[in-house]
């Protein structure tokens, strides 16, 4: 069995700044994130294993598509996942978020719950409105190590023993890129009298420098509950750290785009395509293992004894990344749109087995990474009177987790997991620009085919809002006062 759940995790969710002005906030969610702010956004016995859980896509607008990152959906948010994706934006743009879960663990009989929660992505977009050009900048959870596990065995010589498994901590991603873009003209016929000058294609091309960074702490004790005998306490501690760069690239181009003879448009369909990689990069974990005797003494488990202590710094790969994606889209004369899309994405972990080794409990080991997810987008076309409109996203992901189990007949089963996601935007009410507010649900379930091995279903909520200047407030514009 691999563990068991006798109680209902104890979570404290960490609870999201307020808003105050642009600049507290970047500099709120740089400073905090930096101090290990929120990495634990997400609480699974298998985070024990690997780096952790991974978060996946926490921006709302991302979370509420299948996650779909090599394409972007919309113009108005950003895709941190996308480094080409900024010079996609209207205007300047700052976004964040918060995400709050609800997670239910089973095994057998037995089962428990929690509730998680903290900051999800936050970013910032400077850039001069109708620009080409872009810098962004940001801070967003990576993987999370919390989770609980308890177990009562029975011996023959030491007697009842209930063993814990406790892990915290996780790391976090901050991102500094630049992104540019490129735009193709060309004449089409408008009733068969005139013509229309349009963006017929574009390319958007980013690079991101990224840093990996973060705590992941680990404990097991044996509590041996005669009292004859003491306990053991094993503490890991690994502090991770990680440099790379992530190169992005989409492009569109209209098919086919119809003008009447007063040049009104009436229809359109387009093409878009996109993808991403990220090369190797060592990943720096400063190790630390501690095992020691305990006491419980007034309910606090108390070290008595020292008897073995390990400190190294270790050093691993991390492996090479891509993703791929396309979609189709067809926008209406009224301002309708439907979009498909489809995405991928592949990582070979198992190529790194053996450097990272150290991070991967005896009962597992590294296996690829991979992911399929499906998404649509519906606007609905425009209101006498109403100028913006919200948008609806839907989709699907499958994924294969980068961790493969065990059994006890030596037989191996990858990590699998499944989520179905609707998000929303709509402009923010009271705001006199494009500011939104983004919404988005996603329900999964993480699981493997082993016997005796618990089942997790979780159902997440994301909230955001991404904030841009009033036409007559535009940031970083020179302006010619009286």
């Amino acid at each position: 069995m691999l563990c068991s759940h006798t109680s209902k995790p104890n979570i404290y969710a960490p609870s999201a700044p307020k808003k105050i002005r642009l600049i507290v906030l970047v500099w709120m969610a740089f400073g905090a994130g930096l101090s290990g702010w929120a990495q634990e956004t997400d609480f699974s016995p298998f985070a024990r294993f690997g780096l952790g859980t991974a978060q996946g896509n926490l921006a709302p607008n991302v979370a509420g598509i299948g996650g779909i990152s090599s394409i972007s959906t919309t113009n108005l948010a950003f895709n941190a996942d996308q480094p080409a994706s900024a010079s996609g934006l209207l205007q300047p743009t700052f976004q964040g978020s918060v995400v709050v879960q609800q997670i239910q663990l089973e095994e057998g009989d037995k089962m428990s719950n929690a509730v998680t929660g903290g900051p999800g992505n936050f970013g910032l977009v400077v850039k001069r409105p109708r620009s080409q050009s872009a810098l962004q900048l940001g801070l967003t959870p990576l993987s999370s190590k919390a989770f609980s596990i308890a177990r009562t065995l029975t011996d023959s010589t030491l007697g009842e023993i209930k063993e814990t498994y406790d892990g915290s901590g996780g790391l976090a991603r901050a991102h500094l890129g630049y992104a540019r873009g490129w735009r193709g003209r060309s004449w089409v016929d408008a009733g068969g009298t005139d013509s229309v000058l349009i963006n017929r294609q574009g390319l958007d091309v980013g690079v991101q420098l990224d840093h990996w960074f973060g705590d992941a702490i680990q404990s097991s004790t044996t509590d041996i509950l005669d009292l004859s005998h003491r306990d053991v306490q094993t503490v890991l501690s690994s502090r991770h750290r990680a440099t790379g760069v992530v190169l992005g690239a989409e492009g569109y181009r209209v098919m086919r785009a119809r003008y009447d003879e007063t040049r009104q448009f009436r229809g359109s369909w387009m093409v878009r395509l996109g993808g991403t990689w990220s090369p190797a990069r060592t990943l720096n974990t400063d190790f630390t293992r501690l095992r020691q005797s305990t006491l419980v003494l007034n309910g606090t488990i108390t070290p008595i004894d020292t008897s073995a202590f390990e400190q190294e710094i270790l050093l691993g790969e991390v492996p090479q990344k891509w993703t791929l994606g396309g979609g189709i889209q067809w926008d209406g004369g009224r301002g309708h749109r439907l979009g498909l899309f489809v995405d991928h994405h592949r990582q070979a972990w198992s190529q790194s087995a053996e450097q990272l080794s150290h991070l991967m409990d005896g009962s597992a080991q590294w296996g690829d990474g991979k992911s399929t997810a499906f998404g649509v987008l519906w606007i609905p076309g425009r209101k006498s009177g109403k100028v913006s409109r919200a948008t609806y996203r839907a989709g699907w992901c499958q994924t294969t987790l980068p961790v493969v189990l065990q059994g006890d007949d030596m037989t191996l089963h990858p990590l699998e997991e499944w989520r179905a996601s609707l998000g929303v935007n709509a402009p923010l009410k009271g705001s006199r620009s494009s500011s939104q507010i983004h919404l988005g649900m996603d329900f999964g379930r993480r699981s493997s085919e082993l016997p005796n091995t618990h089942q997790e279903t979780n159902l997440r909520f994301h909230v955001g809002v991404t904030l841009t200047p009033f036409a007559k407030n535009l940031w970083l514009t020179p302006r010619l006062y009286d």
